[in-house]
């Protein structure tokens, strides 16, 4: 897709917990609609990359007994090999949905943390940003890169983005893995780093979320270490706050909500920064206008259980 928009779009999501195909055919139709390219995509940690059973935790297994696509990392993402309609998601329009720029993820404290474990060395941090293509990729498509805590990578638009992932050791009593937990030695890293456009992680800082943020996470405000802030995870504050020159901006989830039939997709996840050649920006924070069009009882279920996007039902009749 070519457009001649004087400004650089991308879209940053929020928790997913195995949404994938909502949030990746939503961008898709989005671009489509409005005639404008994303030029990358973020996603804020809690993606559910579980690639076993035995890797998901007891809060994923509750969730998904009522709803599936809580799994549809494990059962389509995964596996090898992958579902056909996956890869129509990337293939160009109009034989497939036209959704061709990178996407990066740094992770959760909902992840398959076996199989991230493999995908990078936590202790080998690069000095410099990486290419995004010299980045781990997660899915079995090799779609999905990862962006490890403390690593940094210089998007097709030429800004620059760092990554932490997890949250804040203790606030929680269940027990995770080792790497759902801050790193503070990334933290340090990025600390003592060059200053980027934008910085992803799971957490938001307590100093936005209080008990639900990362104290932590509070000393990249204090240099300011980013221009742009955006995270996810446990958000009662959902407004955009300024801080010390960095703008955070927190999103909800992305994923089905309620037990009715309908399973309306969550609202508050979906974001749009649109940033322009004199250094201004727009920042989209409304969901999509066609959010009733994904309503999960508009899914089609294969005879295996699986549910697949309304755009891509017919590569799987």
């Amino acid at each position: 897709m070519t457009s001649a928009v004087p400004f650089t779009r991308i879209a940053i999501l929020g928790d997913l917990h195995g949404h994938l195909q909502l949030a990746l055919c939503t961008l898709a139709r989005w671009q489509r609609e409005t005639a404008i390219p994303i030029s990358a995509i973020l996603l804020a940690g809690d993606i559910g990359t579980f690639t076993e059973e035995s890797q998901l935790d007891s809060a994923t297994r509750a969730h998904a007994k009522n709803n599936p696509c809580e799994l549809e990392f494990l059962t389509q993402w995964s596996m090898t090999p992958p579902p056909p309609w996956l890869d129509a998601i990337f293939q160009p329009y109009p034989d497939g949905l036209g959704l061709t720029c990178p996407i990066v993820m740094v992770h959760g404290n909902h992840e398959g943390f076996a199989h991230l474990a493999t995908r990078v060395n936590p202790r080998r941090i690069p000095s410099a940003p990486v290419s995004i293509d010299d980045l781990p990729t997660v899915d079995t498509l090799e779609r999905i890169r990862y962006l490890p805590s403390g690593w940094q990578t210089t998007l097709p638009s030429g800004h620059t983005l760092a990554g932490i992932g997890g949250m804040e050791s203790g606030q929680r009593r269940a027990k995770y893995h080792p790497l759902a937990y801050i790193d503070d030695n990334a933290v340090q890293r990025l600390l003592n780093a060059p200053p980027v456009d934008l910085l992803l992680t799971h957490q938001g800082p307590a100093a936005v979320q209080g008990d639900h943020g990362s104290p932590t996470l509070d000393l990249l405000l204090e240099r300011p270490f980013a221009r742009f802030w955006f995270h996810g995870h446990s958000t009662p504050i959902l407004s955009p706050t300024q801080l010390n020159h960095t703008l955070v901006i927190p999103l909800g989830d992305v994923t089905f909500s309620g037990r009715s039939a309908d399973h309306n997709p969550g609202l508050s996840g979906w974001c749009l920064l649109d940033l322009h050649a004199d250094n201004t920006h727009t920042l989209h924070r409304d969901p999509p206008p066609f959010w009733r069009d994904l309503r999960r009882h508009l899914w089609h279920q294969t005879p295996g259980g699986r549910l697949v996007q309304p755009d891509l039902a017919h590569l799987a009749r």
